[in-house]
């Protein structure tokens, strides 16, 4: 898009922007971005109020449904001082989407000695739709015309094509009109196609004929043609339709003659991965390259010989009752997975491959298709994965706890350092003592995910009520309880195992959450936090919830996102927390759902299998 020249002082006449604020939707933001202003209309379509907006990012002007493109152009546009223009898109809360005809225009603050950004919007949504509308249209009736089996040329009484149903041959429609339908088939038909065509022009009455072609195989392909007049409003010749079917019934009898021939010499030739075919008995009746260099076999020392040769001695067994297991599932035609089992090769080599089987109806016989992949290589990378993981686990699992010894030996530093305060700058000492918090709590969280991964196979019984007692006297939770109003509802009388450190974790970190946040913007009343456990036969079903500012409508999915925060009351926030819960809640196979009201509150409901 080219960008336009365009100044405006910023002393506009009043009447005229009296005028602009009350009949159009129109924004102010400054240098960042940040909206300073938002007109009625423009609030809106938005479904929102000005209240929401102001001090805010212009979300419009960096919406996930636009490519980062989009955005650099405009950017850069404005930033040169030209007037942008374009299409940006937006969805509400409702989820309904909206089209903005955009115009942004940058303008000079000479008071402020800034740049300001004016934006114009006009609502194309209706607009949008119906030209997608059309689009799907468009798109169906081209659909109709490649699938109908058969090609509609519209000609001339002398076989020039004025119009086609779709592309034929290797020519696009655009291709074909203009040129004589003749063209395309061979000398042969030429002259038949010809005399048809002139004598339904002479006539004015249809008529039907086939001819015969040669294709590039050299095999025969037979075509009916339908040759038909078109008449004008007056009765008069107009033009004529020619309708070219192909015979596939016929072709398709020619054509299998060759099909057992071609697709074995095929399959003989396919040299990356493993085939073999085998009788109803288990004889080896054919193989493939791959299987040749697999195995070392050549294919007269093979055929015929039962598959279990192949594999190897040591799982023979175990192999042999798979592949009966999935024999019988292919009879009674049940889906098959995939087996992993190992082979034997000529000079005695073992080796891991991972095999596919299937069966097939041929001239009366069932035979059965074995296609293996060597999979040995593949193993040895993965457990040398698992053992990089297990080390990368187990330096986390250390580096946390190496971690808390430092922190805690300047925290009681700082505790001395505080009581004399006379000879510590006071300032000074608040910044260190927030600073190792911070680096406390990172170490904390650091130390609640190696938990996950180290810990995760132990399982006890578990106390709720002592373990809620316990965590609420922690001095990280402790320190927020001031004011806040704690209501614990028990019915644990079902008895109930699982991981005792994950669990703690758990509670740790929600009700942590809950307490920070339990105190809603506008509401005198005193902040409660909610703690409900229940536990049946088979699963504990957690509930913790405060009646604190909420969680917007877009954040909800966000909250468990790696060091995603959704506000910066707590300071000393990591944005680890809420990750951490997630990871375990999953480690454990059972689910967390959240569900938040602005200024009424946030539950997180937990639900936790028992492992007893």
């Amino acid at each position: 898009m080219e960008a336009i020249n365009y100044y405006l002082p910023l002393k506009i006449d009043q009447t005229l922007m009296s005028l602009l604020k009350d009949n159009s939707m129109c924004t102010l933001s400054d240098s960042m971005g940040r909206l300073e202003y938002v007109s009625d209309n423009y609030c809106e379509i938005l479904e929102t109020n000005s209240s929401r907006l102001i001090g805010e990012p212009q979300k419009l002007l960096k919406s996930h449904l636009h490519s980062s493109a989009l955005y650099k152009n405009l950017w850069r546009t404005i930033k040169m001082g030209q007037k942008w223009n374009g299409i940006l898109t937006e969805t509400l809360d409702s989820d309904q989407t909206i089209y903005l005809d955009t115009t942004i225009i940058p303008i000079h603050d000479e008071i402020e000695n800034s740049v300001k950004y004016v934006g114009i919007y006009n609502n194309v949504t209706k607009i949008h739709q119906q030209n997608n509308k059309l689009k799907t249209t468009n798109i169906d009736d081209k659909n109709l015309l490649n699938v109908m089996p058969f090609h509609v040329f519209l000609t001339s009484k002398h076989g020039k094509v004025l119009n086609v149903n779709k592309s034929y041959g290797n020519k696009e429609v655009s291709e074909l009109i203009g040129t004589y339908i003749y063209d395309y088939f061979s000398l042969d038909s030429f002259e038949i196609i010809k005399n048809n065509i002139e004598y339904v022009a002479s006539k004015k009455v249809a008529n039907q004929f086939e001819i015969t072609e040669i294709d590039l195989t050299n095999n025969p392909r037979k075509y009916s043609i339908l040759v038909a007049p078109v008449f004008n409003e007056l009765g008069g010749l107009q033009s004529l339709t020619v309708t070219v079917h192909e015979n596939i019934k016929t072709y398709c009898i020619n054509k299998d003659r060759e099909v057992g021939k071609k697709c074995r010499l095929i399959y003989q030739s396919i040299n990356v991965g493993i085939i073999v075919v085998t009788d109803n008995n288990g004889k080896i009746t054919e193989w493939n390259k791959g299987a040749e260099a697999a195995f070392g076999y050549k294919e007269s020392e093979i055929l015929g010989k039962p598959l279990t040769v192949l594999i190897s001695r040591k799982s023979r067994k175990t192999s042999i009752k798979e592949l009966l297991n999935i024999t019988e599932k292919i009879d009674n035609k049940q889906d098959v997975e995939l087996i992993e089992m190992y082979c034997l090769s000529k000079n005695k080599k073992e080796f891991l491959v991972e095999l596919a089987l299937s069966s097939l109806n041929f001239r009366g016989n069932k035979i059965y298709c074995a296609m293996m992949l060597d999979i040995t290589k593949r193993k040895t990378l993965e457990n040398k994965l698992k053992q990089k993981t297990k080390d990368l686990e187990l330096f986390l699992y250390r580096s946390a706890h190496d971690l808390k010894a430092p922190f805690s030996t300047a925290e009681g530093l700082l505790n001395l350092l505080d009581k004399d305060s006379s000879t510590v700058n006071t300032k000074l000492l608040e910044l260190l003592s927030t600073t190792v918090k911070r680096g406390k709590l990172l170490s904390e969280s650091l130390t609640q995910a190696s938990l996950i991964t180290v810990n995760r196979n132990e399982t006890s019984k578990i106390d709720f009520q002592k373990n809620i007692e316990d965590i609420l006297q922690l001095p990280s939770l402790k320190n927020n309880l001031k004011g806040i109003k704690i209501v614990k509802q028990l019915d644990t009388y079902s008895e109930f195992y699982s991981n005792p450190e994950l669990l703690r974790t758990i509670f740790h970190n929600v009700v942590h959450n809950a307490l920070i946040y339990s105190k809603s913007l506008n509401n005198s009343n005193k902040p409660c936090v909610t703690i409900s456990v229940k536990t049946l036969k088979n699963k504990a079903i957690i509930e913790i919830s405060d009646t604190g500012m909420g969680i917007r409508k877009e954040n909800l999915q966000k909250i468990f996102d790696l060091y995603f925060r959704a506000n910066n009351l707590d300071d000393s926030g990591n944005g680890l927390g809420l990750y951490v819960v997630k990871s375990i809640v999953d480690d454990l196979n059972g689910e967390i759902h959240v569900k938040s009201k602005i200024n009424k509150g946030t539950s997180f409901e937990i639900i936790i299998p028992n492992l007893k």
